[in-house]
Formats: structure tokens, sequence, C-alpha cells
């Protein structure tokens, strides 16, 4: 049995696009999150506490931590 030609090109591109699309997703995860750590990181230490708790209670019962070079 042999399966059309545009059959097998069809496969192809659906097997490729998932792929595609997954990196430009892991992509923009990097981005965003180097985006809100260069911000975090820009706040004096003494107001990090602040934005800390915040955002703890917002992502309750998950965790996040950032260390930023300078602490």
């Amino acid at each position: 049995m042999t399966l059309p030609k545009y059959f097998l090109i069809t496969m192809v591109i659906m097997l490729i696009i998932p792929l595609l699309v997954g990196c430009s997703a892991a992509t923009t995860i990097a981005k965003g999150a180097d985006f809100a750590v260069s911000k975090y990181c820009k706040i004096p230490s003494a107001g990090r506490s602040a934005v800390r708790e915040a955002v703890g209670r917002a992502v309750h019962p998950n965790r996040v931590e950032i260390n930023c070079a300078e602490d």
C-alpha cells in the first residue's frame, strides 16, 4: 500500500509544528523570567521583603525563590 505524497507531507508538518511551538514557548518563558528577575533585583533590598510576601501569597501553596547577585 502506497500513501499519497500530500498525506506524507501533511504528516511531517503535523509532527514538526508541535516541536517548533514548544521551543518558542520555552523562549517566551525564559525572556519573561529574565525580565521579572531583573526588575525584582533593581528593587532596594528593604523593599524586596514586601514583594517577596506578595508573591508568596499569590503563588501559595507553591513557592518562587529569586537570588540576586548583590545579595
